[in-house]
Order: structure tokens, then sequence, then C-alpha cells
């Protein structure tokens, strides 16, 4: 009987260490991620101000997409659709794509 306790007291201890290293080491990696949202793998992302997007008069955001370390935006209305990409570190337009329909084939 006395084995019985004595076991139970050691996985006692065990269990109460383990949930003191597991919460050691999810605070100790918040920590070192920062816990931010602006934050890059580089580092803390360095603010940019404001930036303007040249789009046609009656354009709108469709879509919003974070893809890699850049912002994808897809924009409808006011001509053809178009995906503009956005650098948010830099704080300017990397690029555009304007999506036409293709002609018809007779």
């Amino acid at each position: 009987m006395k084995a019985v306790k004595a076991l139970v007291a050691f996985l006692g201890v065990l269990l109460v260490v383990g949930l003191g290293v597991l919460i050691y080491g999810l605070s100790t990696k918040a920590h070192l991620k920062g816990g931010g949202a602006a934050t890059a793998s580089a580092g803390v992302v360095a603010e940019f101000g404001s930036v303007t997007v040249p789009v046609p008069v009656g354009s709108r955001i469709e879509q919003m997409v974070v893809a890699g370390g850049n912002v994808v935006l897809r924009l409808t209305g006011g001509g053809p659709e178009r995906v503009v990409v956005l650098d948010p570190a830099q704080g300017k337009v990397v690029g555009s794509f304007a999506l036409a329909p293709e002609p018809a084939v007779r």
C-alpha cells in the first residue's frame, strides 16, 4: 500500500512540474514572437505612413489576402477586374494585373 501511495505522489509531482514547464515554454514562445500582427520574420515591420493606391473611380475591394510578405487586393467596378499587389514593408504598390475577358473565337 505504501508503494501505491508513493507512486501516486510521484506522478502528482510529475504532473505539476510538467504543467509548469509547458506554461513556461508557451510564455517564452509568445514573448519571442512579439504577439502582434505587425511582425515579420526578420523583425517588426517599420511604419510607412499612408499609401495611395491608384485605382479607377468606382472601384471597390472584393477580396484581400496576405500572400508571403505582400497584401493582394482584388478590385472590381470602375473598369475590368484588377489584382493589386502591395508591399506593406516598403509601403508601395509592387504591381497590378488587369483581368480582361478573352476575345470570342469564331
